[in-house]
């Protein structure tokens, strides 16, 4: 075997895209060292796991290089993994194994638990294997993980902020970013740097809005963004109760975090104090107001960052009255009540005209004007 080479691959975590690239980048290795190779997958579900593996002990007739794939090893029960192990103890000397798993470790796990069946971390000491873990970045740290995969994939670059903006329009999930960027790197000539520019052109054009958006674009007063978005909805299938019942949840949760807020604001004070990510004080203070709200349920601190922090809703709530949201839930109240008698068409025009209402509550109520 080439000595630059491992013969073993053991890749693990929930990044798929950044395993996906290191399996790429090792087959490719073993192209530059032994020529063409021949690939063989076996994914569970695909048959008979100790056929597979009887085909990697069976030597090649064409004296070639083959690279064995086995995906989703996670999967295997306990008569495969004692197969593959037994394989992984004297592999043939005329292939690869590249073995995946869709795990990250957990709490004080040293590894997943599939990889540590597999003995991963003790091959690799021993030099005999090679191991790698890719875990799923948590939804605080997508930004990073931008910044450090961009460049790797697409040899480009993007800055924080347009890597937080890319995330905002996105969302998390590491395939659908990925996608995004591959539409985005095929517009931009060689090397040039992703930015909003590109981001807006790419994504912003082709992405269908939510309601959810649009309940909170209403909420921080940015009527013209509002005014997109309903654009966006309705060039597709647009459902009114949809759209109010996320209002009603939204215009909800601001109330009872100003409640709250009222209540102990010495949480809240700590929560605004934040100056960077994972503060444990903050993650705490936001995931009691996020229970106060109604917007977590208990156990739910995983989506303390996109549902309290991420979202800006404390800050929202900072920008209405006690006396603004209740005329805003009495408006949502309304104009349910007269969807649903057929009194209101919910029309764009009326949609447009609504949520201007909405975005400019603080206004009317001063004027004394359509209350």
């Amino acid at each position: 075997m080439t000595e630059s080479l491992k013969q073993i691959y053991i890749l693990a975590g929930n990044d798929t895209v950044g395993r996906e690239h290191a399996r790429e980048g090792i087959i490719e290795g073993i192209s530059r060292n032994h020529g063409q190779v021949t690939s063989v997958r076996f994914d569970t579900g695909d048959g008979d796991f100790s056929l597979f593996t009887q085909d990697i002990l069976t030597p090649s007739l064409f004296q070639e290089t083959r690279v064995f794939l086995i995906g989703h090893a996670q999967e295997l029960d306990e008569e495969e993994i004692s197969q593959l192990n037994e394989l992984l103890d004297n592999p043939p000397p005329d292939c690869y194994l590249i073995i995946e798993i869709d795990e990250d470790k957990k709490g004080k796990e040293s590894e997943p638990k599939t990889a540590k069946k597999l003995g991963a971390s003790k091959r690799a000491a021993e030099g005999c294997s090679s191991y790698m873990e890719f875990p799923k970045p948590p939804e605080y740290r997508i930004s990073q993980w931008l910044q450090n995969q961009v460049p790797l994939l697409f040899k480009r670059k993007i800055s924080r902020v347009d890597a937080d903006y890319l995330a905002d329009l996105v969302g998390s999930d590491l395939d659908t970013l990925h996608s995004e960027l591959q539409k985005i790197d095929i517009h931009l000539p060689a090397g040039q740097a992703i930015d909003r520019t590109a981001i807006e052109h790419v994504v912003g054009a082709s992405r269908q809005m939510t309601v959810y958006e649009l309940a909170s674009a209403l909420s921080q007063k940015q009527f013209p963004k509002a005014l997109a978005i309903i654009n966006s909805l309705f060039s597709t299938d647009f459902y009114a109760p949809l759209m109010i019942s996320a209002f009603f949840r939204h215009y909800w949760a601001l109330f009872r975090i100003r409640r709250f807020a009222e209540a102990n604001p010495q949480v809240v004070k700590t929560f605004l104090s934040s100056r960077g990510y994972k503060d444990p004080a903050v993650d705490a203070a936001a995931y009691e107001i996020g229970l106060a709200s109604g917007l977590l349920q208990e156990g739910e601190q995983r989506k303390i960052y996109p549902v309290i922090i991420a979202s800006g809703i404390v800050q929202a709530a900072r920008k209405f009255s006690d006396e603004e949201l209740k005329t805003v839930l009495r408006w949502l109240l309304e104009f349910d009540a007269g969807v649903k008698t057929g009194k209101i068409e919910a029309t764009e025009h009326e949609v447009q005209l609504f949520c201007f209402r909405i975005a400019r509550v603080s206004e009317l109520i001063r004027s004394g004007t359509d209350i």
